[in-house]
């Protein structure tokens, strides 16, 4: 007999592959399929020429007991486990259910209850008091009780009709979390959740910009595989369902199902949908491109992947939970997520540091501007950062380039280092 997470996954699998034959849909071969060998998987990977590497178009995956690859494909298997739940936050979120932080940022009970899902029990739900993971860091800093009724997320509580929903997700969460076994490999990862990236998006109706951000980064802080996942249908490809991208560079391991509609081009440059710096103005100016706004960090790195944009490049703040399975995702399908002041100032492709620490660990004295999402006191005055006390610990305070697999070539980068060094002497860039 199939257990209620097994057909709850059959369902969508076949649902997916119904969609695929009724659309003509092009962008997806086959992921995480049973192989005949005992403890062994294979995953294909999607087939759209500028995502991956051309020489690789073929490439099929093992994936083994106690590799990235197992730990990634359970992870993206939570993912479709709690989508309905996010689905019935997202369809009737009222106010009661919305609160802001101390930094002005917007918090739901979706964003509390999912994190406690992932981190309480698919990354520390076994009954063994063995540690599975290094440490486990979310963006959220909430007091989550979804043991006893009625449920709460900090002082709000979590309606009624949520709860049996609630229930049946932790169960089949609880049910994947022993898929996950002890090993050296994943007792040295650090996990970054960030459980809805893009939650202003996720209150104001653009859930289409919202992801599930989930990424291991190795004990030296090196994002080595990572999930981003869009939960919300696309209003353009309802037929889609769910899209997602999935890897870990060092095991060769790449699963991506993306919305691949003929939208490529080569001068567009992602950006929030809010003001963007005077640098950015000056940037687009120098290469000829044109600004694409969109939401959410994870949502962009899938743009990238699904040929909606050339380059990410931001010079405002964002944060370890918003990057780390962005940059695993990128670099396992040929592209690059970096540090802009070291692209910028050395030619050299720096990433983040991806580990739980008491200090911001990429502090750069007199770089990023102090302000409310990246300061550690409340209040504080809008100046230059000399003290890495004054900065949030795990902020990007060194902005960010990101680039996909076709855009990441020598030649590409030179260019981008010129225009960006002449937009540079126009207006600096902001780092706030």
């Amino acid at each position: 007999m199939h257990t209620t997470l097994e057909m709850n996954l059959i369902l969508q699998a076949l649902f997916i592959c119904f969609s695929l034959c009724i659309s003509g849909a092009s962008c997806f071969t086959l992921t995480s399929h049973r192989s005949p060998h005992p403890g062994v998987f294979l995953a294909a990977t999607s087939d759209t020429p500028w995502n991956k590497d051309p020489n690789t178009m073929d490439r099929v995956t093992e994936i083994s007991n106690g590799s990235l690859a197992e730990l990634c494909d359970t992870t993206k298997r939570a993912c479709f486990v709690v989508r309905p739940l996010i689905a019935a936050f997202y369809e009737s979120l009222t106010a009661s259910s919305i609160s802001t932080k101390a930094d002005s940022s917007a918090f739901t009970i979706a964003d509390g209850i999912l994190q406690y899902l992932l981190a309480n029990y698919l990354f520390s739900g076994k009954k063994s008091n063995a540690k599975l993971f290094r440490a486990i860091v979310g963006e959220e800093e909430c007091q989550v009780n979804i043991e006893q009724t009625p449920y709460t997320v900090n002082n709000m509580i979590v309606p009624p009709e949520y709860t049996e929903l609630i229930d049946n997700t932790k169960r089949e969460i609880l049910l994947l979390s022993q898929e996950i076994n002890t090993c050296d490999l994943y007792k040295n990862l650090t996990i970054f959740i960030d459980p809805i990236d893009g939650t202003k998006e996720f209150i104001c109706g653009k859930g289409e910009d919202c992801t599930i951000c989930i990424g291991f980064a190795n004990e030296n802080g090196q994002p080595v595989a990572g999930v981003v996942y869009r939960p919300l249908d696309l209003p353009w490809a309802p037929h889609l369902g769910p899209t997602w991208a999935v890897g870990a560079k060092s095991e060769n391991y790449l699963d991506s199902y993306l919305d691949n509609s003929p939208r490529h081009r080569d001068d567009l440059l992602l950006t929030s949908t809010g003001t963007i710096s005077p640098f950015l103005v000056a940037l687009m100016q120098q290469l000829s491109y044109t600004r694409q706004k969109s939401g959410g960090a994870g949502n962009k790195m899938l743009m990238l992947l699904e040929g909606k944009g050339s380059a990410y490049i931001q010079d405002r703040g964002l944060s370890r939970w918003d990057t780390c399975a962005a940059q695993a995702c990128l670099e396992a399908q040929g592209g690059i997520l970096c540090k802009l002041t070291s692209f910028l100032s050395y030619s050299k492709e720096e990433g983040y540091t991806y580990l739980e620490s008491q200090k911001n660990l990429d502090f750069e004295k007199g770089v990023a501007n102090i302000n409310p999402y990246n300061s550690r006191l409340p209040g504080q005055a809008r100046n230059r950062a000399y003290d890495v006390m004054d900065v949030k610990v795990y902020s990007n305070l060194c902005g960010l380039l990101a680039l996909p697999c076709h855009m990441n070539t020598v030649e590409n980068k030179k260019k981008i280092l010129e225009a960006a060094k002449s937009a540079s002497k126009i207006s600096a860039p902001a780092y706030d």
